[in-house]
């Protein structure tokens, strides 16, 4: 098991690595599939859930660093999920690329404003939601980008 972040400078490197693996897979997924779908939604779809929890993150994150309060979201991650993955259905997996590309870079800016004590206030509430929605969530997704992936087995 690897020890988890303690210092924005851990944070911001093990981000880094986890999205260059992730947006690897992304790049190299042949845009033609990525309209298959896996469980409940299009690679698209997938991709653009991503992106959203990027932005979700980097909002809380900004007003965690206006107020020094743990910020929660009102939604349920149902009715968030379906909202991202109706707009993602309109768009193309370029298009959505991009968009999650520009969420990531959004995210990691925001991670950069933080320091070492606010990563760790509220019980380490910052860097838990950075880890959670960035390489611990790629990891969740990483089998859906696999190019020989079995869609019979495929995730949501």
């Amino acid at each position: 098991m690897i020890d988890e972040p303690r210092t924005l400078e851990q944070v911001l490197a093990r981000m880094d690595a986890a999205w260059e693996q992730f947006r690897a897979l992304a790049v190299r997924f042949p845009p033609e599939r990525m309209d298959e779908h896996i469980g409940g939604w299009t690679r698209k779809q997938m991709l653009a859930h991503v992106g959203g929890w990027h932005d979700s993150a980097a909002d809380r994150l900004l007003a965690f660093a206006a107020t020094g309060e743990r910020q929660t979201i009102d939604e349920d991650d149902e009715v968030i999920n379906a909202r991202i993955a109706r707009a993602a259905a309109g768009r193309t997996a370029g298009e959505v690329l991009h968009a999650v590309e520009t969420s990531f870079r959004r995210l990691r800016r925001q991670v950069e404003m933080l320091n070492d004590e606010q990563l760790m206030a509220h019980d380490s509430w910052p860097m838990k939601l950075i880890v959670g929605v960035t390489h611990e969530h790629y990891e969740e997704h990483r089998p859906d980008l696999e190019i020989g992936a079995d869609l019979s087995s495929a995730r949501d």
